[in-house]
């Protein structure tokens, strides 16, 4: 994997509005990014959390994982608060702070939009359109109130 590969949950409401959560590659903590994944040393598999707007996109979190077994993402989405997280040897984790859910509305930003939020998972190769990613369980989840 390298860092232009990610796999991961999103909640989308257009190319210029989402919250993701992805698994990546990133390099080694606090180095700057330089390509070292074409190297057998150095680097680290992360989850990226990141906030996308008509503002710009902004990484809120990043936390590092074992790259050797399968990991649960999640979302819980209260209000209009976005709680990312995720579960490693039966352990849940939040990624990063709540994040602003209403965002991903008809309501939000300059211009008019009718999309609609949707959730759903995501792999993406920005440079060999060859990576793949493995999932299984998708569940969605609403309970009224």
């Amino acid at each position: 994997m390298t860092f232009t590969q990610a796999a991961g949950l999103v909640l989308w409401y257009d190319a210029e509005a989402y919250l993701s959560l992805d698994l990546t590659w990133a390099e080694p903590e606090d180095e700057p990014q330089r390509g070292q994944q074409w190297s057998a040393a150095g680097g680290r598999t992360v989850l990226v959390l990141v906030e996308r707007d008509e503002a710009g996109t902004r990484q809120v979190a990043v936390v590092e994982v074992p790259a050797d077994a399968p990991v649960t993402l999640g979302v819980t989405v209260e209000g209009a608060d976005a709680r990312f997280w995720y579960v490693r040897d039966g352990v849940r984790t939040a990624v990063g702070p709540a994040l602003d859910f209403s965002r991903l509305s008809d309501d939000h930003g300059s211009r008019l939009r009718f999309t609609g939020a949707l959730a759903g998972i995501h792999a993406r190769d920005l440079v060999d359109a060859a990576f793949t990613a493995d999932f299984t369980g998708f569940r969605l989840t609403c309970t009224p109130g």
